[in-house]
């Protein structure tokens, strides 16, 4: 006797998912950042726009006080992540990050793709909101975070900023990385 299975509209004769959606795990975000110095730091931006590059990230502006950078079809936060432990190193003056979903444009003159202005402007404006060693997070970005399930976000606390035009606006802050308690160690 052969099963007879209901095909259901719009999945695969198959079954699983229709073609084009993805899983959680399998997620791709345009991550646009921009890292600030309270004062101009060469070396800790050198560092972190060599480890930036490492992670995939594409520079587009850079000096001594600022970086701004993309970071297409990343498959996770890894970006985010060397931005946090790089704001809570002790090192003076901590830097301060802004991390936001950008959308992936064509139309660059040489031929490469170009990260639309929003999500520039956001990552920008989110950079200079922050405080010295603080990670600011688009609320978009970190919807996207939460539902792919991808470290940090569980680490993400809803807040309200000002952006350096007075305009109030919400954002996620990063939460540092805590030690488990002692309680929630195994047994040694």
């Amino acid at each position: 006797m052969q099963a007879r299975g209901r095909r259901v509209p719009g999945l695969p004769a198959g079954g699983g998912r229709p073609a084009g959606q993805q899983d959680a795990m399998s997620a791709r975000f345009h991550i646009v950042g921009c890292a600030v110095a309270a004062q101009p730091d060469p070396q800790a931006m050198e560092e972190f726009v060599e480890w930036a590059g490492r992670f995939g990230a594409r520079m587009l502006s850079q000096d001594d006080g600022k970086a701004v950078f993309v970071q297409f079809d990343a498959a996770g936060a890894q970006l985010i992540l060397h931005g946090c432990r790089t704001a809570a190193a002790r090192r003076q003056p901590p830097l301060r990050f802004g991390f936001a979903s950008g959308v992936k444009e064509a139309g660059a003159a040489d031929g490469e793709p170009r990260v639309g202005e929003r999500g520039l402007r956001q990552a920008c404006d989110l950079a200079a909101a922050a405080r010295p060693g603080q990670v600011l997070i688009s609320s978009q970005l970190a919807s996207l975070l939460q539902l792919a399930e991808l470290e940090p976000h569980e680490r993400l606390l809803s807040t309200r900023v000002v952006l350096p035009d007075g305009r109030p606006a919400s954002a996620y802050l990063v939460q540092p990385r805590r030690a488990p308690l002692a309680a929630d160690r195994p047994p040694a």
